[in-house]
């Protein structure tokens, strides 16, 4: 009940745009203010300080976005020289933690909530609580941005970029080349139309299926939904694909690959791989966040595509992964803090944090930009649908697990890609990714009773 309670809050916040005001605490004020001091006796020598930023979505004009910005920051801080670099999302993962264990991290990156607590426990990053303790807009930001999966041990280590949360794109004009409403209500109807949509000769398939990199996520997303779960866990802290329907709906799921109803490719599609199936009309179905709303806009000609809301249950409720596109972390081996805390500081800025949201299509992380009008029309008010759901189940990775990551980037590949080409059975797949989960998930509990 307490979790439910927290969900309620989140999606009230979010919704309502309105939220609770936060409390800030003193602790560690006195290492922000050093390292406040500190900046200042540095830009008073004159020196110029130069720090990196490591953006792992990159994307023409996503990249345009943040080069832009770091160019208006460079403007204003003359003293600070910001050099951008890349990665792509599908090989982020092994990249920041190869060259965290390397000391080698960029001064500020973008990192996910499924890394951050791996990166953080070996002290990959920095602790950003003395700064966000300080900082001066703590009170605005929305109940969400307060709650969100961005602490290791109760202590904040990134700053959320803006929100994120899972809807269907879908192929209006196949929609209407077969006289159907624009609308996927259940699960159900999800897979029925997979089949549906999905004629081989001409090159057409139901699903955007990403059997790469964090697939694997999709399908617990069925999962959680067909077990009524919040969690991919069980009270007794053992994964809900032991459980016959748990083991039922993973392969309903990864049935959309083996029964063609996805491009045979799509074994290996990651990110931007399964967008790129949906635009070029390959398939009729993504299940993608908003950011790829600008993109469909760029591309698509209008009244060729839309969003609707992520289907229900069996129970009648939308259980919805969300979480933050990425957060800006600091390197723990950063030899100008001072100056990468104001980078940060500047790009979570509200101005920055609006235009930012609205470019990317994300939710943002203050209440007063929330108001926009920008979020209330368009494509994105399919997300804004499913928002408003009363019966709406917030879910999501088990972002505190250290090898989450690895479980969602490698392990989980791994095994499902054996899977679907038939090189392993369904049981021992089942049981490999169930046992690797509960073995993380216990552990943790057994540290954090």
């Amino acid at each position: 009940m307490k979790k439910k309670a927290t969900i309620l809050a989140l999606c009230t916040s979010l919704v309502l745009t309105f939220s609770l005001a936060g409390c800030s605490t003193n602790g560690g004020q006195n290492e922000a203010a050093k390292a406040t001091a500190a900046a200042g006796a540095k830009e008073a020598t004159g020196k110029k300080a130069k720090i990196s930023y490591l953006d792992p979505l990159p994307s023409p004009e996503r990249t345009a976005l943040m080069q832009g910005l770091l160019k208006q920051f460079q403007e204003k801080n003359p003293n600070i020289e910001v050099e951008y670099t890349s990665v792509p999302w599908d090989d982020a993962n092994k990249k920041w933690m190869t060259m965290g264990a390397a000391g080698i991290l960029p001064d500020v990156l973008s990192i996910d909530d499924t890394s951050l607590v791996a990166m953080a426990s070996a002290g990959y990053i920095e602790n950003l609580q003395p700064y966000y303790n300080k900082w001066d807009q703590l009170n605005n930001l929305t109940e969400a941005t307060k709650q969100a999966r961005n602490k290791f041990k109760g202590k904040v280590y990134a700053i959320p970029d803006g929100f994120l949360l899972q809807g269907l794109f879908i192929r209006s004009d196949w929609f209407k080349e077969l006289n159907m409403p624009e609308t996927i209500a259940t699960w159900d109807d999800y897979f029925n139309l997979a089949q549906k949509f999905t004629d081989s000769a001409k090159n057409r398939y139901g699903i955007s299926f990403r059997g790469g990199a964090n697939g694997v996520i999709r399908a617990m997303e069925y999962v959680m939904a067909a077990v009524h779960s919040d969690s991919w866990f069980d009270k007794d802290g053992k994964s809900i694909l032991y459980k016959p329907e748990g083991a039922a709906a993973f392969k309903k799921f990864y049935d959309i690959y083996l029964n063609g109803n996805a491009p045979k490719e799509s074994v290996n599609w990651g990110f931007n791989e399964m967008v790129q199936g949906f635009l070029n009309g390959q398939t009729a179905i993504l299940n993608q966040t908003p950011e790829v709303i600008i993109t469909a806009q760029k591309n698509m000609k209008e009244g060729t595509w839309n969003v609707v809301p992520m289907p229900k249950a069996d129970d009648g409720k939308r259980y919805i992964f969300w979480g933050y596109t990425a957060a800006y972390a600091m390197s723990s081996k950063s030899q100008n803090k001072d100056a990468s805390w104001k980078l940060i500081e500047f790009l979570s800025s509200p101005e920055n944090n609006l235009a930012y949201s609205i470019k990317n299509s994300t939710i943002p992380i203050y209440k007063e930009n929330l108001k926009d009008p920008f979020f209330s029309k368009g494509p994105i008010a399919g997300y804004a649908g499913s928002m408003a759901d009363s019966n709406i189940v917030f879910a999501g990775p088990p972002s505190h697990l250290a090898k989450l990551g690895q479980f969602t980037g490698t392990f989980a590949v791994e095994e499902t890609q054996k899977y679907l080409t038939k090189a392993q059975s369904l049981e021992d797949t089942v049981k490999h990714l169930a046992d690797f989960l509960t073995k993380e998930q216990q552990a943790y509990l057994k540290e954090n009773p």
